[in-house]
């Protein structure tokens, strides 16, 4: 079922997404990140590596991936390297999906509460939605490096954080991702859960499959929303 706006009136009053993947179109830049990280250390990288590194906060992934290929690089030698390949590309280059700005406008004027609960680090956030001047169609944006408490999105803490924030009940509240991981965690908090597409974050048609088959709603391209 796709998610229009028109349907989603009165079913839910609050609208959370996901960032990397679902508002951005970003997974290719960490992807090549860590193409050109393992590369020059000898590695290749592998699905269920992407997997983990995809949905958890980048500290968790620099020590994950120190650990998995006993590295000699300090955790924040790993993140400085990444960080170094991914900042320019977030200040100067990542755009939103199409159809993406569309739909957040028209979820704003709708009267929808609006929100963003991501991995993302604050920088990275700050430099890309300042650059495509969208701060301001969201209420709040919890980012999980703000919140070190927390677990990553395979539980549904950083979603009910968000919600309390906007004042939203979990049932009557969207999360959009794109990951499979941070799906189940947003089922888990008793969510409304839209499955959005992206073909490093779903990793394979079947795990697509799979994603829209535990989601209340989803949808490959976000302009064919702006349709109704």
């Amino acid at each position: 079922m796709l998610p229009f706006l028109s349907s989603l009136k009165g079913k839910a009053d609050a609208l959370i997404f996901d960032v990397d993947g679902t508002l951005l179109d970003s997974m290719t830049v960490w992807n090549q990140a860590d193409t050109v990280f393992l590369n020059s250390r000898g590695f290749e990288v592998t699905p269920d590596y992407t997997d983990y590194v995809k949905s958890v906060r980048i500290e968790d992934a620099a020590v994950y991936t120190r650990d998995r290929y006993n590295l000699p690089d300090t955790p924040e030698q790993i993140m400085a390297e990444w960080k170094a390949f991914v900042n320019r590309a977030y200040a100067e280059d990542v755009l939103l999906k199409d159809g993406a700005l569309e739909y957040l406008k028209l979820a704003k004027q709708t009267g929808f509460k609006t929100a963003c609960a991501t991995a993302l680090t604050r920088e990275n956030i700050n430099s890309s939605f300042t650059r495509l001047g969208i701060h301001n169609l969201f209420d709040v944006i919890v980012a999980l490096d703000d919140l070190p408490g927390l677990p990553d999105k395979s539980e549904p803490d950083v979603y009910l954080h968000t919600a309390k924030l906007i004042g939203a009940a979990p049932s009557s509240t969207v999360i959009f991702e794109d990951v499979p991981i941070a799906l189940n965690g947003a089922v888990k908090g008793g969510f409304i859960t839209c499955a959005v597409w992206d073909l490093i974050g779903a990793g394979s048609e079947d795990e697509w499959i799979n994603m829209t088959k535990i989601s209340d709603y989803s949808f490959k391209l976000w302009r064919d929303l702006i349709k109704d």
